[in-house]
């Protein structure tokens, strides 16, 4: 399995996110990638008001995805927010050809608890055979999700994030988020794939670094603070 992660920068136009997401699907494609995640809330963008979405434009950006991912042959995990029994959660839909999966954020920022209901449980799914999880953002600091992935025999475990902060606060909380998906993994023996974004929405900034560790906790690849990339990883 060829699994890769995207950090792109987020808009808060629809249209555009998911044209970008678009153009990095067709570029796996061409590098044979299997699965591809992107950042947190990547389809609307994480620094907006959440109460104003347009759910019809939601609803049909994911279906163009899901003709892409057909046409493509590249099945991805998209953030978005997800309206679903009168709550709102902030999801990563795991679409291919015939099918879309839904997990939900289960560790909510001060942000995300404004708009957002919490999520519960995990998501197992498989591609090529290879058991895959998701977990979002601050779902990387909870112990317990990683363990439950660990303990169905989980092999890779994807990591959509956003971490917008002041300028000041981001700096001082790269190594941070840096360490914790090292941690996840050598715990509990799988492959982590981080998928931050990158770059400014108003004045908050997400300093990159996305990466893909293995089970002994060696970063494989990892991209800068400020630049779009696709990495990818043969597991």
């Amino acid at each position: 399995m060829r699994a890769g992660v995207a950090q792109i920068n987020l808009s808060n136009d629809i249209g555009t996110n998911t044209e970008r997401i678009l153009s990095y699907l067709k570029s796996a494609a061409s590098l044979e990638v299997d699965f591809l995640c992107f950042p947190e809330c990547s389809l609307t963008g994480y620094k907006c008001d959440f109460h104003n979405i347009n759910w019809n434009e939601v609803a049909q950006a994911l279906d163009k995805l899901q003709e892409a991912v057909t046409t493509e042959g590249v099945t991805i995990a998209v953030g978005t927010p997800y309206a679903e029994a009168g709550k709102i959660y902030n999801a990563a839909i795991v679409i291919s050809a015939d099918h879309k999966l839904k997990y939900f954020k289960n560790n909510l920022t001060d942000f995300d608890k404004q708009y957002f209901a919490k999520g519960k449980g995990i998501l197992s799914f498989a591609v090529k055979g290879i058991k895959c999880g998701l977990l979002i953002c601050r779902d990387q600091n909870d112990l317990w999700l990683a363990q439950e992935y660990a303990r169905m025999g989980t092999k890779v475990v994807f990591l959509p994030a956003a971490h917008y902060y002041l300028p000041a606060e981001a700096h001082r909380k790269v190594a941070k988020n840096r360490a914790l998906p090292i941690a996840r993994a050598v715990e509990n023996g799988f492959f982590v794939a981080k998928a931050n974004a990158v770059g400014f929405q108003d004045d908050y900034v997400s300093l990159g670094h996305s990466m893909i560790v293995d089970p002994e906790g060696s970063v494989v690849c990892e991209a800068d603070e400020k630049e779009e990339k696709l990495l990818y990883h043969d597991l």
